[in-house]
């Protein structure tokens, strides 16, 4: 077989496999009433992004992404995995929520999730909490934060508050350095790590093998 027709053999091949892949994910929108919290559970992944209208859609590969369940509950957004699902549907696939909604103040995600904003959230007062080696990547712009990990779960966040309340233990991570803010009161525990940036006020406890970091001035 000559190089040309080697070539053409292994782009054919390469685009038959493209489509394979392409085929297996299917994306379904859910209908789903309004809310302004998040919780999610059990390894589902969710990209947020705030606008005009409320819409959910789920995505998933080979047929997971029906035991993928959203539902409202007392103005929360629930997302989890159907417990009863057939054993093994979710081994190796990947499932990704997309959630656009006009307002959020509070996201609590457990057991390894990943949560990240694709635009900035405005609100008067915004919370998170995570357990479980959750990780949560948001752009915020709040007056105040509460913040609470644990179990090795790691927090990015950028933005601006007014204030901040921080605390994690475990073996988690505040990295904090992009979200300006002007007071802060922050805990850390276990063997944690905090890195913020506070231009005022800074109350700062950290315990274990704990280190707390104001990219500001030298944290005390």
């Amino acid at each position: 077989m000559n190089a040309s027709l080697l070539r053409k053999t292994f782009a054919v091949a390469a685009l038959c496999g493209a489509t394979s892949v392409l085929t297996v994910s299917a994306q379904q929108l859910r209908p789903v009433g309004s809310f302004e919290r998040i919780k999610t559970s059990g390894a589902c992944d969710v990209q947020l992004t705030q606008g005009a209208t409320t819409e959910v859609k789920v995505q998933a590969e080979g047929g997971a992404e029906q035991y993928i369940k959203t539902e409202v509950q007392n103005g929360a957004l629930m997302i989890f995995r159907d417990p009863n699902a057939p054993r093994n549907v979710f081994n190796n696939k990947k499932a990704v929520v997309y959630v656009t909604c006009p307002r959020l103040t509070s996201i609590e995600a457990s057991g390894a999730c990943d949560v990240v904003s694709k635009s900035t959230f405005a609100a008067e007062a915004f919370t998170i909490k995570a357990s479980g080696a959750c990780d949560i990547n948001l752009q915020l712009n709040a007056t105040t934060l509460n913040v609470q990990a644990s179990g090795a779960s790691d927090i990015r966040l950028a933005g601006r508050v007014e204030r901040q309340q921080v605390q994690i233990s475990g073996s988690s991570d505040y990295q904090a350095t992009n979200l300006k803010s002007h007071k802060a009161n922050v805990q850390a525990s276990g063997s944690s790590d905090a890195y913020v940036f506070v231009d005022g006020e800074l109350s700062s406890h950290a315990s274990g093998a704990s280190d707390i970091h104001n990219a500001s001035r030298t944290s005390k």
